[in-house]
């Protein structure tokens, strides 16, 4: 499941959320009290949007939906980062790895569309590997 993930340091995107026809996963204000383990202050302002509801172990897929996300509401996510101070924002892809005694090498490319639209909206990519 691709998330787009947007960091502010000023800003909350609380009346975003309310506002926006996208797929809000989460949102946070900053110095709001997160209850997973330890009661963690937020550091920062923070929404997460869905972007793909694929499988880890689909990431072709993943990205095929991230570039359909970013073409479709490349408009209104232009528009919220002209409407609030972001101080990063990154696609992020969860994958499964591949890794085991008879693979030792995993790559995962990136097509020129997804960098070129994510670069547009000055937004990085993570690809968070999990074992």
């Amino acid at each position: 499941m691709c998330v787009l993930r947007i960091f502010s340091g000023t800003d909350s995107f609380k009346s975003f959320a309310l506002g926006t026809k996208l797929e809000v996963v989460s949102v946070h204000d900053k110095d709001e009290i997160r209850k997973i383990g330890k009661k963690i202050p937020m550091p920062q302002y923070q929404i997460s949007l869905a972007v793909s509801d694929r499988d880890w172990d689909d990431f072709p897929s993943q990205v095929k939906d991230a570039i359909v996300f970013l073409s479709e509401n490349f408009d209104e996510l232009a528009e919220m980062q002209r409407n609030h101070k972001v101080d990063d924002a990154y696609l992020d892809f969860p994958i499964e790895s591949r890794l085991d005694v008879d693979i030792v090498n995993q790559n995962d490319h990136l097509p020129r569309q997804l960098i070129a639209l994510a670069g547009k909206l000055n937004f990085g990519i993570e690809i968070s590997i999990y074992g």
